[in-house]
């Protein structure tokens, strides 16, 4: 346990630190911000105009064939391949936390005094919203594991469409082998994108807002 004078210490040390980090968050300008909130918006209408979301409007739905003897036979009616490959590649710019675009990071500048108490709570709300229906189950398991939505968007992205991880790329081979089960976790994987888009798209709506008022009151 540490003791009173190695609390202090502590203390001392990082209290110049948290002031570094409140001082940053209160003296963010927008033109600072702006090249990122700019590039945010240019990543999602790019992902609003894809193929693949074009193709999702069309049709997208799974079939399932039940024959009386014979194995269980099922068929995902969706976007080909390389429409969801390019999709991905720009998707991850706003779930990846090494990119300043994602929904994270813009954390900071929701924090910020740059955007309205309004704004912030539907930023905060919307973060929530992603976080619980990440962490809820996607209704599929494999690997005598409940695969959670979070879990499963993992090993497609990461095992299987961009750059694989190995016990990632080891668990959607796997997947990928069962062809009794593939079309469902497609499908589900699918709808992961479909309501992370939506997401993306509200934030990027939010963004519009913003940025207007903020060149408005310096025009």
């Amino acid at each position: 346990m540490l003791g009173s004078a190695s609390l202090h210490i502590l203390a001392n040390y990082y209290q110049p630190l948290k002031w570094a980090l409140g001082n940053l968050i209160q003296t963010m300008t927008f033109d600072s911000i702006y090249p990122t909130l700019k590039r945010y918006i240019e990543k999602c209408n790019k992902l609003e105009k894809s193929r693949f979301t074009e193709s999702l409007s069309k049709e997208f739905k799974l079939e399932i064939n039940i024959t009386s003897g014979g194995p269980l036979e099922t068929s995902c009616i969706r976007p080909d391949q390389d429409n969801i490959d390019a999709f991905v590649l720009n998707f991850r710019y706003f779930i990846q936390n090494n990119e300043p675009t994602s929904i994270r990071n813009l954390t900071q500048f929701f924090n910020s005094d740059l955007v309205t108490q309004e704004e912030r709570s539907n930023f905060n709300l919307l973060r929530s919203n992603i976080k619980d229906f990440l962490s809820s189950s996607s209704n599929l398991a494999m690997f005598e594991k409940n695969f959670s939505h979070s879990d499963l968007m993992d090993v497609f992205i990461y095992g299987g469409i961009s750059h694989a991880t190995k016990d990632k790329a080891e668990k959607f081979n796997s997947i990928m082998e069962r062809e009794d089960a593939s079309e469902f976790f497609w499908h589900k994987f699918i709808i992961i994108l479909s309501f992370m888009m939506q997401a993306i798209v509200y934030l990027k709506n939010m963004l519009i807002i913003i940025i207007e008022r903020h060149k408005a009151q310096f025009a």
